[in-house]
């Protein structure tokens, strides 16, 4: 049975009924969700409350929570994803599926080959695709979306086991993150430059193959996403 989920940012849920604005209802009225149906109502901040829609009051509706789940679908520790801002569709698309990869923040990381000057413009775009990912997936929370950053401060900033998608570099072994979790960085078209992959390695970065074909970079940032957390056996 499918089910229907909407986003009600800043709800406090709780047992009972929540009422659900006309604007967050619009995707149940337009599935035609009808009383009795299966609802879930998602505060956006990692709490996910169950329940059935009871009634429609014109177009917002109240739906009945019979329970409340907090951090489902989350890694156990800290997930971010280093990007090299790419062009808007291929970035779009890195988004989404960074979210349901489990990714916990994005940052598009200014690399040296990275093109277009209008990232900075761009992110409440892409923190809006964020949140509805999550809906689509069935996570908790989305992943924040920071602004742009130099690779320089995105290395600063860094915490927790760091891999940097590198082809031909030896594979990792298994590890166990701490409760810094993991850093992923992975750069742009055309890979990031010898003097950057050095400065990468400098702060600590350990290199993640991805196999022996030439990946564009939004599925590197997919394929980096999947072998990190299968490493840490997040994955299991």
């Amino acid at each position: 049975m499918s089910v229907t989920r909407l986003m009600l940012p800043g709800a406090v849920l709780a047992v009972g009924e929540v009422l659900i604005p006309a604007e967050a209802a619009h995707h149940a009225r337009v599935a035609r969700v009808a009383p009795g149906d299966q609802v879930e109502v998602l505060d956006l901040a990692g709490a996910v409350g169950i329940g059935t829609l009871a009634r429609w009051d014109g177009k917002a509706c109240v739906v009945e929570v019979a329970n409340v789940e907090r951090g489902r679908g989350e890694p156990p520790a800290p997930l971010v994803l280093g990007l090299a801002a790419l062009h808007t569709q291929a970035f779009d698309w890195a988004v989404e599926k960074a979210t349901e990869l489990g990714a916990t923040a994005l940052v598009p990381v200014l690399a040296a080959r990275v093109q277009g000057g209008r990232h900075a413009a761009r992110v409440e775009r892409w923190q809006r695709l964020a949140d509805a990912a999550v809906a689509q997936c069935g996570r908790s929370r989305p992943p924040a979306v920071a602004e742009p950053q130099s690779l320089a401060d995105f290395l600063a900033s860094a915490s927790g086991v760091g891999l940097v998608a590198e082809p031909g570099a030896p594979m990792p072994g298994s590890f166990q993150p701490s409760a810094d979790g993991i850093t992923v960085l992975v750069g742009p078209e055309g890979g990031l430059t010898d003097e950057e992959l050095a400065a990468v390695r400098a702060a600590g970065f350990v290199g993640l193959p991805l196999g022996p074909r030439i990946l564009r970079a939004e599925t590197a940032a997919v394929a980096a996403l999947t072998l990190a957390q299968s490493l840490a056996g997040w994955l299991r």
